[in-house]
């Protein structure tokens, strides 16, 4: 499914470049695709520190900052879909990096795989609260002692 996906866009995005090539020139048309990238790396550095402030933000709050790691993925891939030249790859991509677009983004890919996540039958987590006295009485012998070594500068 991705290599279809790779060819059609690719074939997009030539299609595109020649025909802007074509009616603005060609000299203009790579100034764009350029001053498009420059915009755009910008963009994605100024989301990808925001959105590391606002995980680290989290974290002292002692949350899990899940919805920050998501949007790292979205800034990851819209930033690639920057470096790609072309017209298409780069509306793509500084539509992720719209905080607006992102969310959104964020949002249907949840709402879609939510039941794909959280219904799998051959998932098992068990944990075990009490153990029987004689490995409570094993760990008692054995000592909590841990191995390490330690140097000074």
């Amino acid at each position: 499914m991705l290599f279809p996906l790779f060819v059609v866009v690719t074939l997009l995005e030539i299609y595109v470049l020649v025909s802007v090539g074509d009616t603005i020139g060609g000299l203009p048309t790579v100034l764009l695709v350029v001053i498009t990238a420059l915009i755009g790396s910008s963009l994605l550095k100024h989301q990808g520190w925001s959105t590391m402030a606002k995980a680290q933000r989290s974290m002292a709050e002692g949350k899990t900052p899940a919805f920050e790691m998501m949007e790292g993925v979205v800034i990851l891939i819209s930033g690639v879909m920057l470096l790609t030249p072309g017209f298409i790859t780069d509306a793509i991509g500084l539509l992720g990096l719209i905080p607006l677009s992102r969310r959104y983004f964020i949002n249907n890919i949840l709402k879609k795989n939510t039941s794909k996540i959280f219904n799998q039958k051959n998932t098992v987590f068990t944990y075990k609260m009490n153990q029987p006295p004689s490995a409570e009485k094993k760990r008692e012998k054995k000592g909590d002692a841990i191995e390490g070594e330690f140097w000074e500068d």
